[in-house]
């Protein structure tokens, strides 16, 4: 069928808002009401059978919601019955209490605690050990004694778990709970006493999950011994078994219909089910105010739908000119974002994409200019240290054969301690005169360091000490040159120089999920807060540094090296020393090591 010119242009002609009206009016609405009103009284059955299907998703959502309450104490109950050190603590025979509450301290006072959650409300251990002290999470029980109800079951089911409902008679807080209990048998060299875990589990949260269908459904958490454990608001708990499941009042039971669905097939959770009991009688309500609903629908209908209308064309205007006068502003290189609410349509898309493009151009403009100054930053950098270096090499052959001398005379002479400062003087000048690499192995990095603890040994003799904690798989690592040396002569120079005796120096490197973190630790003289505050300015600035030239050093190699990235740490106690180090991200690590060897 062929339409005519003349009636494209009468359309054509027509507002757009007036357009969508129609069509709603005539395609959408009628239809709707017109099929509403025929299909009403058939539509009663369908509504009671997606009622039912309803009541059912809501026991799935419910007893699924039940069961990841129960896994999570399943999980964490059998993560605690591996956890060797808690055998270990557990099965020590302890000489007196105040030897048990050292290991309290040293190992289980947070051992427990750390796993709460809000569903899990308490973890707690019972032993027979009667050198451990009872209190917190742990506690002393009496094979002879009947305190625990939840033991018996435990021990007469056939597994090392089992969720059990009881009720609470002593404690802080007695009364109805839900556990997760199991033998901790895992080891069998530390089988020396009795251990039982117990998780107990946020009855509050297992009420709310029961209460949230409250008005179309009411729920009931029945365990194997076909108890009421728990039921939504309004419902009685019965303290003995029940006869029927559900046990509801006949007038609410009398027009809606039962469900019930398992908790899960696991031996220690067998039995348990979820008993439901719908109330149809609000569906019938609700069929009954659709009806005289449907004539004011018919009214209200055609207004609003003419409010969205206008509202939709308002918000296509207004955005679609918004990104036009943004892409004449591109055309002038004016890189303006759209600041709108854009929305999640297609032209919302659009605007994102603008915004998108225009935030890279820009970033790319940034990135340009930033590259240039990092790399003038780097250079004026190498150059600072070539010149510090070349003021430092005054006649280098001269020094190294005055000290081969030396170390030939002290060989002759059988001075061995002598022979072996000056051998690792020589090598650590030598190191610092030659090598030319901005970035080395950790490994390398340490060999120096070593060279200078050692000559620092030497000077302070029996009063100083130093140690290493390196993480193996650190030392492959590359990080700039001559960036743990300073921290360690600072350490030096400024916290042990005015300590009398018993000086020490830690240094540490560690690989964690995010970070190396490398930290220098001395107990020296260390610094009020004040004057810490005022040498971190400094650090970061181009203040004088008043002696610690080599701290300012470090921070600025790690600055240009890693763009910032690097988190430069500095802590200082007048009672305990200092602490130096700073944090490097794994992916600047990785990173610079690829174009290393690229």
């Amino acid at each position: 069928m062929r339409i005519r010119p003349t009636a494209l242009h009468i359309v054509n002609d027509i507002p757009l808002k007036y357009k969508f009206l129609l069509i709603y009016l005539l395609c959408v609405l009628l239809p709707i009401l017109t099929i509403n009103i025929f299909f009403y009284q058939r539509n009663s059955d369908d509504i009671r059978i997606r009622e039912e299907d309803n009541v059912r998703k809501s026991i799935e959502r419910a007893s699924g919601e039940l069961i990841g309450m129960l896994e999570e104490g399943v999980a964490l109950s059998r993560s605690l019955a591996g956890d060797d050190s808690l055998y270990v603590a557990l099965d020590h025979q302890y000489a007196s209490p105040l030897d048990y509450y050292g290991e309290y301290n040293d190992l289980l006072r947070d051992r427990l605690t750390r796993y709460m959650s809000p569903n899990i409300v308490e973890v707690s251990i019972f032993t027979d050990n009667a050198s451990i002290q009872s209190g917190a999470n742990y506690h002393v029980y009496n094979k002879t004694s009947n305190n625990l109800p939840w033991l018996d079951p435990l021990n007469q089911s056939n597994g090392n778990i089992l969720v059990v409902a009881y009720n609470e008679s002593g404690g802080l807080y007695p009364g109805k709970r839900i556990s997760v209990v199991s033998k901790m048998n895992g080891y069998a060299a530390y089988s020396k006493y009795a251990k039982y875990l117990k998780v107990d589990l946020n009855i509050d949260k297992m009420d709310s999950i029961l209460n949230r269908e409250l008005d179309s459904l009411q729920l009931q958490l029945v365990d194997d011994q076909n108890q009421v454990v728990a039921a939504s608001a309004g419902i009685e708990v019965p303290n003995g078994p029940i006869a029927q499941n559900p046990l509801l009042s006949s007038t609410f039971s009398q027009s809606g219909y039962a469900m019930e669905r398992s908790i899960g097939d696991y031996s220690y959770v067998k039995g348990w089910k979820l008993v439901g009991i719908a109330d149809t009688r609000r569906i019938d309500e609700l069929l009954d105010d659709a009806h005289n609903s449907i004539i004011w629908l018919a009214i209200i209908s055609t207004m609003v739908p003419s409010l969205l209308i206008f509202i939709i064309l308002l918000s296509y205007h207004y955005r679609v000119k918004k990104l036009s006068r943004h892409m004449e502003k591109v055309r002038n290189e004016r890189f303006d974002l759209i600041d709108i609410k854009e929305g999640r349509d297609e032209i919302g898309g659009l605007i994102r994409t603008f915004n998108v493009m225009i935030s890279k151009i820009t970033s790319l403009i940034n990135d340009v200019y930033k590259l240039e100054i990092r790399q003038k930053s780097l250079e004026l950098e190498r150059v600072r240290t070539e010149l510090s270096m070349l003021q430092s090499q005054v006649n280098p052959h001269f020094l190294f054969n005055t000290l081969n001398a030396l170390l030939v005379v002290c060989t002759k002479k059988g001075y061995t301690d002598v022979t072996e400062i000056i051998k690792n003087l020589s090598l650590l000048m030598r190191q610092l005169l030659s090598r030319v690499d901005d970035l080395v192995p950790l490994r390398d990095e340490l060999e120096l360091t070593t060279m200078y603890l050692q000559i620092e040994k030497f000077r302070f003799g029996h009063l100083f000490n130093y140690s290493f904690d390196i993480d193996p798989q650190a030392l492959s690592m590359r990080i700039p040159r001559m960036s743990i040396q300073p921290l360690v002569e600072n350490a030096c120079k400024h916290g042990l120089q005015s300590r009398k005796d018993d000086r020490t120096i830690v240094v540490t490197a560690r690989l964690n999920e995010r970070d190396l973190v490398v930290s220098v630790v001395d107990n020296g003289v260390g610094m009020e807060r004040r004057k810490l505050q005022q040498l971190m300015e400094n650090v970061r600035s181009d203040t004088g540094m008043d002696g610690h030239i080599g701290i300012r050093n470090v921070y600025r190699r790690l600055e240009l090296f890693y763009d910032g990235l690097v988190r430069f740490q500095l802590n200082s106690d007048p009672d305990n020393g200092t602490e130096a180090g700073f944090h490097i991200p794994l992916t600047k690590l990785t990173a610079e090591e690829w174009k290393k060897e690229a």
